[in-house]
């Protein structure tokens, strides 16, 4: 049996209690203003933020929190290279923080990122952060992921698809889009994860961070929208 498997479905489980379900990354404001009306528009939408923004953001920052949190395990009795594998979380960890552009998106990665670190002890993943590290999602996600044994690639195609079922849950509820429209979607989407986790792989850390300046505007704009279905 593929133990490593049976983790990244967990991790990635909408049961897992980081409170993903809030949360619309902005699509609230991009369908209230009817930038996104309809499946076409939903469909580009998703496309760009994924291959744009999380590309050159959360999935390219789990590659590299990834080979830190191994190099921390690896080098734990050395201490002159445990301190450097630390320190080197640490930067990834201000970075990760620091590319979140609104308040809302900051909140919401410190949110999941607390609700993570409550899980790490009773689900066996040890931490050993360090008072000073800022604590974001993909830090914590790539923690589980090292301790569980799942390679790179599963676990940036696993938070992939687990984003995109996200945002696509909440197109569901907000465009509105039929369930059987919403998972027709979901199966268009195969080859572009596949795209975007190759693309994250190759991402160089001085290219992380690419803006997305209308999604800036629309989460900024949802943080005073009158009526809200999401926390951001």
């Amino acid at each position: 049996m593929n133990m490593a498997l049976t983790r990244l479905l967990q991790l990635t489980s909408p049961t897992l209690p980081v409170g993903a379900y809030a949360y619309s990354q902005g699509a609230e404001s991009a369908v209230y203003s009817g930038l996104v009306s309809d499946v076409d528009s939903v469909k580009d939408w998703l496309e760009g933020c994924l291959l744009h923004g999380q590309v050159y953001g959360d999935l390219a920052l789990l590659n590299y929190f990834y080979q830190a949190w191994r190099e921390c395990d690896a080098q734990s009795l050395d201490v002159p290279s445990a301190l450097s594998a630390r320190s080197k979380l640490k930067s990834l960890a201000i970075l990760s923080a620091a590319i979140r552009e609104t308040a809302e998106l900051l909140q919401e990665d410190q949110h999941m990122a607390l609700a993570l670190t409550r899980l790490a002890q009773p689900l066996g993943v040890e931490l050993q952060l360090d008072s000073d590290v800022p604590k974001t999602y993909p830090m914590l996600f790539a923690r589980f992921a090292v301790s569980w044994n799942i390679s790179v690639e599963e676990t940036i195609q696993g938070y992939a698809w687990s984003w995109l079922e996200n945002q696509l849950a909440a197109m569901v509820k907000l465009v509105p889009l039929g369930q059987t429209q919403g998972q027709q979607l979901m199966l268009s989407f195969d080859d572009l994860i596949q795209q975007a986790v190759k693309k994250a792989l190759l991402v160089e850390e001085d290219e992380i961070g690419s803006s997305l300046p209308m999604l800036a505007i629309l989460s900024s704009q949802h943080e005073t929208q009158y009526s809200r279905l999401f926390r951001s």
